[in-house]
């Protein structure tokens, strides 16, 4: 199986790279000017700030175009290391052409597209190589996560793996410590047990995403909760008709229980 460079769950990071690329190059070149690039871009009636601040915009719409082609391609066929390392080289050789193509055009005829090629191919491949590097041990260390994660996963099947809503996981538990899902507007709380406390988690995600883990240890009992049968002891309703399910823990809130999912409750106990 290929290894792949990011996860397929968000377009976010694959945004927040041209961004990078285009204001490390601009900061970098102000700050320091590698190579002398301020000089060789001062030239014509616009100052060296608007001809650096046009090369950045270069590099952000060259870098965009190229990341979300890249997006689309990790997300159907994956990519190895090497593979990916020849796309970034392509990448910036594209941002390289298109610098020079301003160059010339700003610069004027004096120097030909091909003689101002191999300078503009400096600045941006050494100037770019440090974010670069840099983005790319980030994701390194994400894959390394991803690993260890299908790792865990493939160890202990038995446990249930609770994701947000960006598919990350952040909770893995054994089924019989949980006692109750609780929704709380954009969160759900999980009560569980760690030893002979009781704990609760706060996980940013929905009720419908937790259905499927719901099939395999908790019950559905009221619209907003899910219930562990093996931690209920007594089904009560009160004198108004509401029905609670008790737990066998002290100090635990009873569990409410509709009309609805009853029927199916008392059949589990």
């Amino acid at each position: 199986m290929e290894p792949k460079i990011l996860r397929k769950d968000g377009f976010l990071p694959f945004l927040l790279y041209p961004i990078i690329l285009s204001l490390f190059f601009l900061g970098g070149s102000i700050l320091y000017n590698p190579f002398d690039i301020v000089g060789y871009y001062s030239f014509g009636a616009m100052s060296f700030s608007f001809h650096l601040v046009m090369l950045s915009c270069i590099i952000l719409i060259c870098s965009f175009l190229s990341r979300t082609c890249l997006y689309f391609i990790l997300k159907k066929h994956g990519m190895q290391w090497l593979n990916y390392g020849l796309y970034c080289i392509i990448e910036l050789t594209v941002m390289s052409s298109f610098v020079t193509l301003y160059t010339v055009l700003f610069k004027g005829t004096e120097t030909g597209y091909f003689f101002t090629l191999p300078m503009c191919i400096k600045f941006i491949f050494l100037s770019l190589i440090y974010p670069y590097t840099f983005l790319t041990l980030i994701y390194l260390v994400k894959m390394k996560d991803m690993e260890l994660e299908r790792r865990d996963m493939e160890y202990d099947n038995s446990l249930l793996r609770f994701y947000d809503e960006h598919k990350r996981l952040k909770l893995s538990i054994a089924p019989s410590a949980i006692l109750y899902v609780k929704s709380e507007f954009n969160y759900v709380q999980i009560h569980y047990l760690d030893g002979a406390k009781v704990k609760t988690y706060m996980l940013r995600a929905s009720m419908k995403s937790l259905e499927d883990i719901g099939s395999k240890a908790l019950t559905r009992c009221q619209r907003s909760y899910f219930v562990n049968p093996e931690h209920i002891s007594v089904l009560r309703k009160d004198p108004e008709g509401f029905i609670f399910a008790e737990m066998n823990l002290p100090d635990v809130e009873a569990v409410p229980v509709s009309k609805q999912y009853y029927n199916k409750l008392t059949a589990l106990l």
